[in-house]
Order: C-alpha cells, then sequence, then structure tokens
C-alpha cells in the first residue's frame, strides 16, 4: 500500500511539474502587450530580435524563428485560428508566404520585402499591407533566381491553388 501511495505521489509530482514547465515554455514563447496594435513596432521588434515572423492575434504576440514558410505552413495545418483577424510582421513576403496568409485569415501584413504578386494576391483580397520595398520576385539563398518554392506557384492562380501547392510539397 505505501509503494502504491509513494507511487501516486511521484506521479502526481511528476504532472504537476510537467505543467509548470509547459507554462513557462509557453510564457517565453508568447508575449501578451498592446504593441501590435502598431504594426511597424512590431516590425521592429522582429527585425531587432532576428526573427523570421511575429503574428498578433488578440493582443498576444507569437514569435517565430523558421525558415521560408515553414512556421506559416504549420499554422495553416496546425493553428489557423492564430492568424485569423491577426496582424503579421514577416521578414519578407513572397508568393507562398501570402497566400498562406490569406488563407489563414490575416487582415495586415508589415514587411520589409515584398514580390510584387504576393502584393497583388494581398490587394486583391483585402489585406492591408505595408512594405519597406518591393522587389519583382523573391530571390533564393544564393541570389542566383527565384526562391524555389515561390518558383512553384508561378502558373497558380488563385490563393486555394497556391495552398494546395504548397500543402503537398
Amino acid at each position: 500500500m505505501r509503494k502504491i501511495a509513494l507511487y501516486l505521489c511521484v506521479l502526481v509530482f511528476v504532472i504537476i511539474g510537467c505543467k509548470k514547465q509547459e507554462k513557462q515554455v509557453a510564457a517565453a514563447a508568447t508575449e501578451t502587450t498592446d504593441i501590435c496594435l502598431d504594426g511597424e513596432s512590431l516590425l521592429a521588434d522582429l527585425n531587432r530580435d532576428s526573427l523570421s515572423l511575429l503574428v498578433c492575434h488578440e493582443g498576444e504576440i507569437t514569435k517565430y524563428g523558421g525558415r521560408g514558410v515553414s512556421d506559416l505552413l504549420n499554422l495553416i495545418n496546425d493553428e489557423s485560428g492564430l492568424l485569423k483577424g491577426s496582424t503579421v510582421a514577416d521578414k519578407m513576403v513572397g508568393k507562398a508566404a501570402a497566400a498562406l496568409m490569406i488563407a489563414g485569415g490575416v487582415k495586415e501584413v508589415h514587411t520589409n520585402l515584398i514580390c510584387t504578386p504576393a502584393r497583388q494576391m494581398f490587394e486583391d483580397n483585402n489585406v492591408i499591407i505595408n512594405a519597406k520595398e518591393e522587389v519583382p520576385m523573391i530571390m533564393n539563398r544564393t541570389r542566383t533566381g527565384q526562391c524555389p518554392i515561390d518558383s512553384r506557384l508561378n502558373d497558380a492562380i488563385t490563393v486555394e491553388q497556391c495552398v494546395e501547392i504548397l500543402q503537398n510539397m
């Protein structure tokens, strides 16, 4: 009987410890602040902290540091509600990122760099866009050609077509 009681105490301790650790991890990944009301400040935070994506949803800022559109694709597949009505800051926005943001319901985007097809897609879908610079296309990492993800979307016309191609990659 003592072994069972001891086992239960250890189990409760582990569960409580895990819950506490989950809260600490969640607190490190997000901040609740009013700064997201100002998209320029959101973009400044993104640049200062060397992040790739910031999502402000209902006053809570979630930070991401993944490469390419991986964070947006994960959000669409796992947490699409986080993008609905949100303000987003992204380092650079190509057609793939734009399609994923629109599919997720983003209302406003702030970025350092946007390509013309992405800007057009945002305008066609009534998404507010604030970009510091516009280019004809997003270049690949070696700057020798078009971004390989965006190049797969050259023939796609609608957001739905783009998202389908991205999810089947």
